[in-house]
């Protein structure tokens, strides 16, 4: 199996237990719809290069945010962390999941899941 399906299959895998442990602690669906797409706010930082564009991408991208927020509610008990850090996890799964990985400096269509095309034209994101 090519690393690139398998990375990909193993996000779908990651997704799929966000989602289910999201679910089963029924935490609201409602916040997760309107949370889901936060870190995709870091697009905005593409305005200003396309390298600090890719930092902050791959920022907000990580999956040290979701699973450190998840350690920190497992410990503390906080609830608004568990969710927010199922949340954030989710998200970056699912970027993965699709084909859409982290971000060298040159270009936000240069992922380390192979370079990617735009449905639209983007003087700043191509």
């Amino acid at each position: 199996m090519q690393p690139i399906i398998q990375r990909r299959l193993e996000c779908t895998a990651v997704l799929l237990a966000c989602l289910a442990l999201y679910g089963a602690r029924d935490h609201s669906w409602g916040m997760f719809a309107a949370l889901f797409f936060i870190p995709d706010l870091s697009l905005l930082c593409y305005n200003l290069s396309p390298r600090i564009g890719g930092i902050c991408y791959n920022t907000m991208h990580s999956f040290l945010w979701g699973t450190g927020l998840g350690a920190y509610a497992f410990v503390s008990g906080d609830i608004l962390a568990e969710q927010i850090g199922l949340i954030w996890a989710a998200h970056a799964a699912f970027d993965r999941a699709i084909g859409w990985g982290l971000k060298y400096s040159d270009s936000f269509c240069n992922t380390d899941m192979g370079k990617k095309t735009l449905p639209v034209h983007s003087d700043i994101l191509a």
